[in-house]
């Protein structure tokens, strides 16, 4: 069941990559199998980084790829590494209403339930970055440099992600303009970040959630000063190896400091 929704995704150009699943520990709880069990603070949302040790930076679209990659591990979740699709993530379905009630309904396009709320995919001509709560509360955004988990992966609660709407039912819309201006204007309207900010999550570190957001940031900050990348690199292992709670897994991060190096080479002209 994994292994087909894998390979219909990477048929669709959507790269893929395993997820830690869960599996059920007693009556009614459930358990990641990534070896932490009911300590895991990322329950079947988490990369298998034993197969992808670049987390999703290892995401393929590779028919053979994906199906070695699920026959080592056949219950795995599934993850679709986000950028050629955003996805709308709501956690609280009120608040997307209320943005409705003033610009009007979404368009039809993929949707998927999650276990606390669901999942709207759109395509976008210009690169839409991760954001988290800043549309809305609940609301996230998941572009470049993110993933979500797909049906039929099973969610912490017992759930199946499922589709509402199916790719083979409709084609994926457009992002709505007056979303795609409200991204726009979280990253261009952004004030410099404090000192005292940076000082804060240096010491005090990030929890579940916040920290790809926060690595990220701070990869950034530290490559536009001309900070070499594998001292950026060794900085942020060590800083999340010590404040992230729980510490994001090393390829996963590795990821995406070498994205955002990448990213910036291009700003300074260093790269095509």
């Amino acid at each position: 069941m994994m292994l087909d929704a894998a390979i219909a995704y990477a048929r669709r150009g959507l790269p893929v990559f395993p997820i830690w699943p869960v599996v059920q520990f007693d009556d009614d709880r459930f358990a990641c199998c990534c070896g932490k069990g009911l300590r895991c603070e990322s329950p079947g949302k988490h990369p298998m980084a034993r197969l992808v040790p670049h987390g999703l930076k290892d995401a393929t679209t590779d028919a053979e790829r994906v199906k070695h990659l699920w026959s080592c591990a056949p219950n795995a979740n599934v993850g679709i590494a986000t950028g050629l699709v955003v996805v709308l993530d709501v956690d609280r379905r009120e608040a997307l209403a209320e943005l409705e009630s003033k610009h009007g309904p979404l368009p039809e396009t993929w949707r998927a339930t999650t276990g606390n709320g669901e999942h709207v995919y759109f395509t976008s001509e210009t690169e839409i970055r991760n954001s988290v709560g800043k549309i809305g509360g609940g609301l996230d955004i998941r572009g470049a440099g993110g993933y979500v988990v797909a049906p039929p992966s099973m969610h912490v609660s017992g759930k199946l992600y499922a589709w509402k709407i199916a790719p083979e039912q409709t084609s994926l819309a457009p992002l709505p303009a007056w979303l795609l201006a409200a991204t726009h204007q979280l990253t261009s309207t952004k004030a410099a970040t404090p000192v005292g900010t940076w000082r804060q999550v240096v010491k005090n570190g990030v929890g579940e959630g916040r920290r790809n957001d926060v690595i990220t940031r701070l990869a950034g900050h530290l490559l536009r000063r001309e900070v070499d990348p594998l001292v950026v690199f060794e900085m942020l292992l060590t800083w999340n190896a010590v404040r992230c709670r729980p510490p994001l897994e090393e390829g996963e991060l590795a990821g995406i400091v070498a994205r955002i190096a990448e990213r910036e080479m291009r700003r300074r002209g260093d790269a095509t």
